[in-house]
Parts: structure tokens; sequence; C-alpha cells
């Protein structure tokens, strides 16, 4: 084997390996003589990356029932579409991640919850890079630095994505799903991150921003952008955003006051 062939291999098998221990655990939850009790003893989280010490607290979320838009007309206007540039400022950011960030009905289990990591690019009065936004204190703590430019390259696969004002990646503890849940874990993982999504979709159009999700991602890559080891969790979604939406006429009833 030629030295390019080795580092090539040894690339792919580097990052692969997040990706081999989440099947492990699957395959070891397929068969009933190794498939997790029904309440099975999980181990204590595992602690999450960012410097709480240097966190930084974001504005009061703005009150959502001050929009001039009924359900409905929100509900009907949500849709992916391209990314306005511009920045945001933290109160419309924070909005976003509070909004979104509650629990998905019905997980009684809060260690099984999806997390928002947010990389900025463009926000006024927060610092650009990877965060893990913490909702119970409503504040980000950064974990490291994230390029437009680098994540263009590496990480974001749609590099439209990487246009907007930030990338909010969804974060699910993966290993604990599987545990508790065996194989099925993966698709209950997929239904709370699904569930989030659909939040940050009805707030970004509330606020009137540019969005649209986004699988278009390397995992392993955006894993070590956000210090997660690719087991116990690992990003599993994204939800780019970018600035404020500057309707057409032909768009002008997305911004109606129907009632």
């Amino acid at each position: 084997m030629s030295l390019a062939d080795h580092r090539i291999s040894s690339t792919i098998a580097a990052a692969t390996q997040p990706l081999r221990g989440v099947a492990e655990l699957a395959l070891a939850s397929r068969y009933p003589e190794t498939r997790p009790s029904p309440e099975p003893a999980l181990p204590a989280p595992s602690p999450l990356p960012g410097d709480a010490e240097r966190a930084l607290s974001l504005p009061a979320p703005r009150a959502l029932e001050s929009v001039q838009r009924s359900l409905a007309s929100v509900i009907a206007a949500r849709r992916s579409g391209r990314l306005s540039t511009g920045a945001l400022d933290a109160a419309t950011l924070g909005t976003l991640l509070a909004a979104a960030a509650a629990r998905p009905a019905g997980l009684a289990d809060a260690t099984l919850d999806p997390l928002l990591f947010p990389v900025v690019f463009d926000v006024d009065g927060v610092p650009p890079g990877a965060h893990r936004y913490d909702r119970g204190e409503h504040r980000l703590a950064p974990i490291g630095p994230a390029p437009r430019a680098r994540m263009a390259e590496t990480a974001i696969l749609q590099h439209e994505h990487a246009t907007g004002a930030a990338v909010l990646f969804l974060v699910v503890p993966i290993g604990r799903w599987l545990m508790a849940f065996g194989d099925r874990g993966y698709r209950g993982a997929a239904f709370a991150a699904g569930w989030l999504t659909d939040r940050l979709y009805l707030v970004a159009e509330a606020l009137g921003l540019t969005y649209t999700a986004t699988g278009g991602f390397a995992p392993a890559v955006v894993d070590e952008v956000l210090g997660l080891d690719g087991r116990d969790h690992t990003a599993f979604f994204a939800f780019a955003v970018g600035g404020h939406r500057h309707p057409t006429s032909r768009e002008a009833p997305r911004g109606g006051q129907l009632r």
C-alpha cells in the first residue's frame, strides 16, 4: 500500500469511528437476549462541551404573541428558502433558541432531550464560533472557533447554508436512546429532533427570518467542531437561519395580518 493510500484509509477509518460505535450499540440491542430491559439503568449523562464560566447571557426572548399574524398563516407560510445575508441581533437569536428548545411532549426523561448547538457567523452581540445553548439559564456557552469559510469548506456540504447568520445544530444523546430503546431508539431520536425542527420553522417564520432545515453536513467533522464524541452525543440535524426576509409583491400574503 502506498503512503497516499494509507493516509486515505486512515482518514476514512477515523471518520467512521463514531458511526461504528453507534452501530455496535444498535446491533447489540436487536436480539431478545441482548435487548435492554424496559427500565434500563442508564449511566450518568456525559459532560457537555462549552465553557460555563464564559457563558454569554442572552436578552430576554421577545413575546411571540405580539406578532400580528394568525397561527394558521404562519403554518401555511413556513417553507425552506434561500438565506438572506445580514446580521441578526442577539435578541432575535435568543427568541429563536428559547422558543424552539422546549421539551418534546411525552418525553419523560430529560436526559433524552435534543439540544441546540448554534454555530454563529453574524449575530450582533454574540461572538462568532460554536456554542452550546443552555436552556435553563438562557445563555450560550462558548465551545471554540468555527469560521464561516472553514465550515463551508469542510463541514457544511450545501455551501449556501453557510451564507446566513447562524446554523443551529440539533444534537441528540444517541447513545442513551439506543441503550434505553434498542434499535428503535434511532427512530425515537429522529422524532424528537423533528419535533424541535418544526418549532424552529414556526418561530423563524413568525420572526420574519429566512431559514431552511438541512441534513447536508459531515457529521464527524461537525461533531469535532462542537466538541462531541459522536457516540454519547452527535449532531443529528441542522437549521440554517439567515437575515430578515424582504418580501416581494408575490410574497406579501406571508406577512399578512390574518386573524
